[in-house]
């Protein structure tokens, strides 16, 4: 007997552990140690060899045991081919920052518009830390977040009492990840047990403080939920990745040394795909106060880059994220830029150990320069450090200027803005903040305002240089958008990152005809909300539907409640997508697995059949030209002609019918929908073994053709007729003379017989009041 194949496997462990995520860890469904013992001795003997008794631990999945014990291939192994100096680029971005900002398009409104982030410490916020009387005089201005203690945490599979112990940074992160990955286009379950790097930049541990402090409160999870290094790891342990995993702290520089870190780990091979994250949480008052004492904060709460006014920081919250590839690996992806180079210092013994030093600061730039292989007159603007502090912004400015300003043509001077003085200073997280202005602005082909610059630094000489105080399109001084991304680490860490942006291409508009859209989520609830917003998305833009509905098919995570519409007219596709925000269509998902075809049988055709699946479906058409030429030879007639017009006799109507079971097969199967099982009634039961493989599709036609010329003998002589009746088999036992040709419920089966005998059965179940109808034959 052969050992059992992966499905088998995945059937007996789900029969044998419940109906559970086949990716998710056994142990977190509550198996314990004892139990993973038993399992795999049990598992050994159901595929028929000794098993280790710590496999459970090795292959902590019903996916990955059912893989590894049917002996399935591996995926190739990822062969890294470094290079030095390869561009790498952006094919993804997620963020969740003040002004109500939780996606990228949001993100680009608000900056586009000169949007201030700056508002009141929401309430509550600090009074878990300190009474109300010591936070008299701390500033309460800054750049907040709407909801930090939010977090769907059934969506990620951890339980109540481990989401309360997780520090919000890690919660945040989580859903800004995967929505990164959405916007990118790759499903999470696509990067399973991939070489993806996690790397993070979190400068701010003050959860710690609050859960860890009364010992009684203490729990499992506690720990973990509190430790920086968990919130890289807790992303890579959810999704199953397989590269480098780490949480960097360089303070304000913390996330652009990430990408940093991410660019040398994709060009060594190591990594092959990397998310790149930085995340702030203002929790706690005491930093404030700390800031506030050293005369670091702004009066007004407002950062002022390169302004006259200038007067120091405002604090500021939220989270960003990158996706990245090395270039030649994104073919087929969205490239939204691409970093050329990097660099990362340090100020080493500088006036003080928060004092920048700008010889550093000038080494760091022709550096990044040198890496990217970029001539640094070529760059049109930097997003600068920009805190808005009396000392930084003439330092860095002088920096700027002496690497960036030097040279330059009249007319073409660096352009600078900083987003600290929307959002204020995201510390950890601003770095990654400034890219992903960058890199919206990129695409967008347009500098937004930097805000709060009224007159110049007396302190600064801009020769060479200019704020970008209002919106403007982007110049391309060398004919291509190129910028630089700044971020300082207040103990010396310093980072550039170089951009360069990267040619878009419209989607093209796919051949029309109706296009499925496939959504899903977690609950029914938020699939309502979702359909709802794309529905409002599609209404106002001019995407083609073609893109939309591939992209929903072939680049989201299926999760287990869903919902479809049908539509070719964007009118039709928004009203649809409403419905189902209303809550009609939603189905719920059978994680039992895959979908069963099932085949008619004859009665099923009407006229007119696969015409507009001929000129709207290339896969269809395919299929029924590839069938066209054994119709040809094994029956007589084209099926591509018979669809095409008026269907004809009996016997080749029976074998067009077959033809098109065929071809809606395939184009299913083109779509990526392939059957667990298929079933087929009367002349469905051949074409469901064609499609099944155990009949080839030429014996497939002459087993019909000859059943099709035996009905059509049988039709030919006439007196024959079939009925459905609302009788059972026992009561269809009292009128001889009449067969039962299918018994399609205990109480209703289909007849056949003489006319005049069947005729007497349906007026018998016609009397009783009961189902009975004469079904067209010939």
């Amino acid at each position: 007997m052969s050992a059992p194949d992966a499905a088998a496997i995945r059937a007996w462990l789900t029969a044998r552990i419940g109906d559970v995520d086949p990716g998710r860890p056994l142990h977190e469904t509550g198996l314990s140690s004892r139990d993973a013992t038993t399992l795999a001795a049990d598992l050994g003997r159901f595929v028929g060899r000794t098993l280790a008794p710590t496999l459970v631990w090795q292959y902590p999945t019903i996916t990955a045991l059912a893989d590894h014990l049917s002996d399935v291939d591996p995926a190739a192994e990822y062969v890294p081919l470094p290079e030095d100096g390869e561009p790498i680029a952006v094919v993804g971005l997620g963020c969740r920052l003040p002004g109500g900002i939780d996606s990228p398009e949001a993100f680009w409104r608000f900056l586009d518009a000169g949007g201030d982030g700056i508002g009141d410490v929401p309430e509550g916020r600090w009074e878990t830390f300190a009474p109300a009387e010591d936070l008299a005089g701390v500033p309460a201005r800054g750049g907040f977040l709407d909801d930090v203690a939010g977090f769907d945490a059934a969506f990620f599979g951890i339980t109540p009492g481990e989401a309360v112990a997780m520090d919000p940074q890690q919660r945040i992160l989580l859903e800004v990840a995967w929505a990164a990955l959405e916007h990118a286009g790759i499903p999470p379950s696509a990067l399973r047990g991939s070489r993806t790097g996690v790397f993070v930049g979190l400068s701010a541990t003050e959860y710690g403080s609050l859960t860890m402090t009364d010992v009684t409160g203490v729990d499992v999870w506690s720990g973990t939920g509190a430790a920086a290094s968990i919130a890289a790891n807790r992303l890579s342990y959810l999704l199953d990745l397989r590269g480098p995993s780490l949480t960097l702290d360089t303070a304000c520089s913390s996330s652009l040394v990430a990408v940093h870190q991410a660019v040398q780990s994709l060009r060594r091979g190591e990594s092959e795909l990397a998310l790149v994250a930085g995340v702030n949480v203002l929790l706690s008052p005491g930093i404030t106060a700390g800031f506030q004492r050293a005369g670091v904060l702004a009066a007004d709460g407002r950062c002022k880059p390169f302004d006259a006014g200038a007067d120091g920081i405002a604090r500021g919250e939220g989270c960003g994220v990158v996706v990245l590839k090395p270039l030649r690996a994104a073919r087929g992806d969205r490239v939204l830029a691409v970093i050329r180079g990097s660099a990362v210092n340090s100020d080493g013994r500088s006036n003080g150990l928060t004092a920048p030093n700008p010889d550093a600061q000038v080494a760091l730039l022709r550096d990044a320069y040198s890496a990217a292989g970029v001539d640094p007159s070529s760059v049109d603007y930097v997003e600068a450090h920009g805190t808005g502090t009396p000392l930084g912004d003439p330092l860095e400015a002088g920096a700027l200027a002496t690497v960036l300003g030097a040279g330059r043509e009249p007319g073409r001077p660096v352009l600078l803005g900083s987003v600290k003085s929307n959002l204020g200073h995201l510390e950890g997280a601003a770095g990654i903040t400034g890219l992903l202005k960058v890199v919206l602005a990129m695409t967008h082909r347009r500098l937004p305002p930097s805000l709060h610059f009224r007159a110049p630094n007396p302190h600064i000489d801009f020769t060479g240089l200019r704020v970008v105080a209002a919106g403007t399109d982007w110049p391309r001084y060398s004919g291509t958008a190129r910028a630089g991304v700044s971020a300082f680490g207040f103990g010396g860490t310093n980072a550039h990152v170089v951009l360069e942006e990267w040619p878009s291409f419209p989607p093209r508009a796919g051949d029309g005809g109706p296009q499925v859209f496939a959504l899903s989520a977690r609950s029914a609830e938020v699939l309502r909300a979702r359909a709802g917003e794309l529905a409002d998305w599609l209404a106002e833009g001019d995407l083609p539907l073609d893109a939309v509905a591939a992209t929903l098919a072939h680049r989201r995570e299926h999760l287990p409640v869903r919902g479809a519409v049908v539509a070719e007219r964007r009118d039709d596709v928004v009203d649809a997508l409403r419905d189902l925000a209303d809550g009609r269509g939603i189905t719920g998902d059978d994680p039992a697995g895959a979908p069963v075809f099932v085949f008619s049988g004859y009665g099923s055709q009407w006229s007119g059949m696969g015409r507009e699946l001929l000129g709207s479906e290339p896969a269809f058409r395919a299929e029924i030209d590839a069938l066209d030429p054994i119709f040809r030879a094994e029956a007589g007639f084209s099926l591509r002609d018979a669809l095409q017009r008026e269907l004809p006799d009996l016997a080749a109507t029976q074998l067009t019918l077959f033809g098109m079971q065929l071809a809606l097969a395939a184009l299913w199967r083109a779509h990526g929908v392939t059957p667990a099982a298929v079933l087929g009634h009367s002349l469905g039961e051949v074409a469901a073994a064609v499609v099944a493989g155990a009949l080839d599709v030429a014996s497939g036609l002459k087993v019909m053709a000859a059943r099709a010329r035996l009905l059509a003998e049988v039709d030919a002589r006439g007196g024959g007729a079939m009925a459905v009746v609302e009788l059972s088999a026992a009561e269809l036992a009292d009128f001889p003379g009449v067969t039962i040709a299918v018994y399609a419920s205990p109480i209703q089966c289909t007849i056949s017989g003489a006319a005049d005998r069947v005729d007497a059965v349906v007026a018998h179940a016609e009397r009783l009041g009961r189902l009975a109808r004469r079904l067209p034959v010939g």
